[in-house]
């Protein structure tokens, strides 16, 4: 192929769509402002000259560099000559100074050390050193008890505390030195402060419930030494006591105060009235009880104070003897300490007006009164306190002293005991004593006792206050005829019962009671009975239906069943069942319950009604006789009628 059909191809075969070719392109429309022969045959030309143009601009400015890097060439050249020297120079001083940077350096490194020591030493005297004006306010007694004192108090302990981390170390005698400084500081002011609070405890009124905020704090920081805080409430207990005692007196006769302005008003002013005046001296107890604990709670328990029952226990638990720590149960033998010095006077009172009384019913219901005192003081002091044993013996005196009234006034009534009343009512004595029964129950049901142990607890009583009586009843009875016996004993024991019947601890007994009435009044159901079969003559008739055999003897062979004899029988009948009832209440007249002596003719007149059922149908039956009604007129309907 020829160049110039190469050429072509070349040109026919180029893309116009190649980015050089457009560049290319647009250079050449550029270029030539009319595309004309000659300048298309100068095209080569001109585009060397452009070339040959540019290649001489570069390598003008290319020359200027050149001449620009020999001047770098010479400076850095200069540079390096003038840093070798340096380098001679600097090795030069470095051999002559290392001596010195040895010694400055371990100078420096002991400087550190001294400083480091220093600070240890600052810090360790700061921490375990007490200043000379701080033992002093620790220690005398000239300075105050202030918060100072307590702040001090606290650095001490905490350093004591902390000199076991230094017997731990090799510190061991300097730990050992300091912990016995500080055990001296301690002790000394815990010496301080148990004197202080002893001096405060002399002059400490409870009127003010407002108590001293120091006198807790002091409390609080003393309890950590149990010994010490222990021997401080037995001051603190000896004096309260003489406090309490003399307040004692002063309720019972007046204070100097009161007497002077007139406004006294002493509880032995009610001496002359047992119950009020015994009353009255427990009352005070209570009053003064519930004051002091209310009070001692203020002090030892209430609000932040109470961290010293666990100050106590801590304080315990590093002594070899030390126990548990109950706060409650050692505010509660606080107050009872407190309380001996009145109790024994209280006591010896009161006991003083029991057996100065003969009245079994006083004697009970101080009894009650001291019960009533002895469960509130249970609830207050619990069950185990002194104050409620003073009160269970007290009691128990009270009840002896009854129960000895008691069976006095029953010797003396049996060692004169009268006759039944003619109207066999109750007899005096029985009447004295369901009126005393009464006030008893009346006492007792006002009592604090369970219900469910109420009627047990009674039951000792009603044996000495209404069974010797009920005995005595019966006694009088034996002398009496049936009739009225029965009639006496009814009276006695429904004026017993109705007695009884008020107070819901009086169950058992009313049964029983009730049991014994309806033996007696069966008794006079028999009795009614047997006069009405006896005037009725209905008995002969029974008497022979009993070994009557119809099969061996006719009825009419039998002489009570004889025409003639049931004729008479039935004509006695006829007499008296129009006024059987009336003539059956008469007898019972002097019963004093209408509606017993109803249910007594009621139960005798059915069973009369039974008798003459039972004759009837054997005088009008199958084997009866012939023609009965004429010799036997009366039905059972008509005698059910008459007698009502």
């Amino acid at each position: 192929m020829d160049p110039f059909s190469q050429k072509l191809t070349t040109v026919l075969s180029a893309s116009y769509a190649d980015a050089d070719i457009r560049d290319t392109l647009q250079a050449l429309d550029g270029r030539f402002v009319h595309n004309t022969p000659d300048s298309r045959r100068r095209l080569r030309i001109d585009a060397q000259a452009d070339v040959i143009r540019t290649n001489i601009a570069v390598v003008r400015e290319f020359s200027k560099i050149a001449e620009q890097l020999k001047h770098v060439g010479a400076t850095i050249s200069a540079i390096s000559s003038v840093c070798q020297d340096m380098r001679q120079h600097l090795s030069a001083a470095a051999t002559d100074t290392v001596p010195i940077l040895d010694e400055a350096n371990t100078l420096m490194a002991q400087n550190r050390q001294v400083k480091a020591k220093e600070q240890l030493l600052d810090a360790f005297s700061e921490h375990f050193i007490v200043s000379e004006e701080d033992i002093i306010t620790l220690t005398s007694s000239a300075e105050p008890i202030d918060d100072r004192f307590f702040a001090v108090l606290a650095r001490v302990k905490v350093i004591h505390e902390d000199c076991q981390v230094l017997l731990a170390t090799e510190n061991q005698r300097a730990g050992l030195e300091i912990m016995e400084l500080m055990t001296k500081h301690l002790h000394a002011a815990f010496q301080k402060l148990f004197r202080w609070i002893q001096r405060e405890f002399k002059n400490l009124s409870f009127e003010n419930h407002q108590v001293n905020a120091g006198i807790r704090r002091a409390l609080r920081v003393l309890a950590e030494r149990p010994t010490l805080f222990q021997s401080c409430l037995d001051f603190f207990s000896e004096a309260r006591q003489k406090i309490i005692l003399q307040s004692f007196f002063d309720a019972l006769t007046g204070s100097e105060h009161e007497i002077a302005t007139g406004t006294a008003k002493p509880i032995e002013f009610y001496a002359h009235d047992s119950l009020r005046y015994i009353g009255d001296m427990l009352a005070w107890l209570h009053s003064a009880t519930v004051g002091e604990q209310e009070a001692l709670e203020v002090l030892f328990v209430s609000g932040e104070d109470s961290s010293i029952a666990k100050r106590l226990e801590s304080g315990l638990a590093s002594e070899p003897w030390g126990g548990g720590y109950d706060a409650r149960q050692s505010l509660l033998l606080l107050v009872e300490k407190n309380l001996e010095s009145v109790s024994r006077p209280l006591k010896s009172r009161i006991e003083q007006v029991i057996a100065s009384h003969d009245d079994s019913t006083l004697a009970y219901r101080i009894s009650n009164l001291i019960n009533f005192y002895r469960i509130t003081f249970e609830k207050l002091l619990g069950k185990d306190s002194a104050v409620v044993d003073m009160m269970k013996s007290m009691e128990q005196f009270a009840l002896r002293q009854f129960q000895h009234n008691l069976r006095d006034h029953v010797r003396q009534v049996q060692a004169d005991l009268p006759q039944a009343p003619n109207d066999l009512k109750p007899p005096e004595f029985l009447q004295d004593s369901l009126k005393e029964l009464r006030l008893l129950m009346l006492s007792y049901d006002s009592s604090l006792a369970p219900p469910s142990q109420k009627e047990i607890e009674f039951v000792p009583i009603l044996s000495d206050a209404l069974d010797p009586y009920l005995a005595g009843c019966e006694s009088l009875a034996k002398d009496l005829k049936p009739l009225d016996s029965h009639v006496f004993l009814i009276n006695c024991l429904l004026s017993s019962m109705s007695t009884l019947e008020q107070f819901p601890f009086t169950v058992e007994r009313v049964a029983s009671i009730r049991n014994a009435l309806e033996r007696h009044v069966s008794a006079l159901v028999e009795i009614i009975h047997n006069y009405i079969l006896d005037n009725s003559g209905l008995r002969p008739l029974l008497e022979t239906l009993k070994d009557w055999d119809s099969k061996v003897t006719p009825l009419s062979h039998m002489l009570p069943f004889s025409p003639h004899s049931l004729s008479q029988v039935s004509q006695t009948l006829d007499r008296l069942l129009p006024s059987a009832l009336m003539d059956a209440q008469s007898q019972l007249h002097r019963l004093s319950s209408p509606k017993t002596v109803a249910t007594i003719i009621n139960q005798a007149a059915d069973r009369f009604v039974d008798d003459f059922t039972s004759v009837e149908q054997a005088i009008v039956g199958e084997n009866g006789l012939e023609f009965a009604r004429t010799v036997w007129p009366r039905t059972t309907e008509e005698v059910k009628l008459l007698l009502g």
